[in-house]
Formats: structure tokens, C-alpha cells, sequence
């Protein structure tokens, strides 16, 4: 009996890690979204809204909008992520284990507001909209927000990626795995 509790207890743990992970993505996706939505509200209405099929919804707030675009493009991310460290867990010997998952999805998430912050930097101030490499549609009034923007949009996602290498390195060495490194190989 006391088995099977340890099981669901687990099993709710590793349930309840996807889900906050996920939970917490959506709204970093809805607050990175106003921020770029109020950088470049073209880059929303001429690209994504219609990326992610929002402008058929005929919501008449486009910053709800927005924040629908966010959920939908970063709900995915942290139903992975959530789902690696929630593996992650279920091996780590740690007594703190399940707060170090939660400091660690902070991590990540820590990594991405930097990957958008980055990504606006690179592109406001190292890289002219002409030279961007982004498509942009003819009427853009405003390119460089728009790339700005853009350039927001991508580099949350490189940051996220790095942060989730950061967060497993960081969830290793907390349970006291040694990494792989020259002067452990010798």
C-alpha cells in the first residue's frame, strides 16, 4: 500500500511539473506578446495573426489577440520542457528535487526574456532592417519595429533552448552527477 502511494504521488508530481511548466510558458508568451505587440503591432497584424490563424477568429482586440498568438506559441514549448525535467525528476535523489524543477523552469524562462531581449538588441541596434534576412510585406510602415519585433520573437525561443541545456546542467549538478568534462575524462 504504501508503494502504490509513492506511485501516485509520482505520477501526480510528474503530471503537475508538465503543467506548471506549461502554465508558466503561456504567460511568458502573453507578456513577451504585449511587448512586442507594442513594439510593432504590424508585425502581428501583417504576420503572425496570420501564421497562427488568429485573424479568423474576428477577435476586435488585438491585443487579446496577441496574447492568444502568445499562449498558442509557447504552450507547446512548455509541454516539452515541462516533460523533460518532469523525467528528469523522477531519477533525481535530491531531497529538494521538486524545487529545484521549479527554479529551474524560472531558469529557463530567465533564458528566453534574455533571448528576446538579445534579439531586439541584435536587431535595433547591429542589424538594419534591410540587411535582416525578415520577409516583409509591402504597406509595412514601420520596418524596423518590425524586425525588432521579429527578431524579439526568435530569440525567445533560441533562449529557451539554451536555458533548457542551462536547466538540465543545473539540475545535474544539484543532485550531485558529475558532468562530463577533460578533467573528470582523465
Amino acid at each position: 500500500m504504501r508503494h502504490s502511494m509513492k506511485t501516485i504521488r509520482t505520477f501526480f508530481t510528474f503530471i503537475l511539473i508538465i503543467f506548471s511548466s506549461t502554465i508558466i510558458a503561456s504567460i511568458f508568451g502573453i507578456i513577451n506578446n504585449q511587448i512586442s505587440y507594442t513594439i510593432s503591432n504590424e508585425f502581428f497584424e501583417y504576420y503572425l495573426f496570420g501564421n497562427f490563424g488568429t485573424n479568423n477568429l474576428n477577435i476586435s482586440n488585438k491585443r487579446i489577440e496577441a496574447s492568444i498568438v502568445g499562449i498558442i506559441g509557447t504552450y507547446w514549448v512548455g509541454l516539452i520542457i515541462g516533460f523533460i525535467y518532469a523525467i528528469i525528476f523522477l531519477f533525481l535523489k535530491h531531497s529538494k528535487k521538486l524545487e529545484n524543477i521549479y527554479l529551474t523552469i524560472l531558469i529557463n524562462i530567465a533564458f528566453a526574456i534574455l533571448g528576446s531581449l538579445i534579439g531586439f538588441l541584435i536587431a535595433n541596434f547591429l542589424i538594419g532592417w534591410e540587411n535582416s534576412g525578415v520577409f516583409i510585406d509591402f504597406g509595412i510602415q514601420h520596418p524596423q519595429n518590425y524586425v525588432n519585433a521579429a527578431y524579439m520573437n526568435s530569440g525567445s525561443y533560441y533562449g529557451g533552448f539554451i536555458g533548457l541545456i542551462f536547466g538540465i546542467i543545473y539540475l545535474l549538478k544539484k543532485d550531485g552527477i558529475k558532468i562530463l568534462t577533460r578533467k573528470n575524462a582523465a
